[in-house]
């Protein structure tokens, strides 16, 4: 029994990553068409005013999926990966989990995204003149 759990559990979740990839690219398709947005707030910035490394994400992913790519890469160049990442999971989801990244490697991208929102976000970059 708990062999056919498992394949069934195998069975479905790349279509549950096609779902989520799917919504993803969707919601950013139509972001600016919405009349109203939810106030979606980092914990972090509201707390301390300071950006953490995802901030700008939204509005790069936005950007990024209306051809926008300098301004997303400006507002946050990870949007640019979840966006090929998002691709990849529609297309072909079983290379997602063939990726392994060594744990120095994320921890690097995040750093670099977090100087990156300290030093060159337009929204952001006015921190590291203070």
């Amino acid at each position: 029994m708990i062999g056919v759990q498992a394949s069934a559990v195998g069975v479905r979740a790349p279509r549950d990553v096609r779902v989520v990839a799917a919504g993803l690219l969707g919601a950013a398709a139509v972001w600016p068409l919405l009349p109203a947005h939810p106030p979606l707030a980092c914990p972090l910035r509201a707390t301390t005013g300071i950006p953490c490394p995802f901030c700008g994400m939204t509005r790069a992913c936005v950007a990024a999926m209306h051809g926008h790519l300098g301004t997303s890469l400006a507002f946050n160049p990870g949007g640019m990966v979840v966006i090929v990442a998002a691709i990849v999971a529609i297309v072909r989801p079983q290379w997602l989990t063939r990726v392994r990244a060594p744990a120095w490697f994320v921890l690097g991208a995040i750093a670099a995204l977090w100087l990156w929102n300290i030093g060159f976000n337009p929204t952001f970059h006015q921190l590291l003149l203070h």
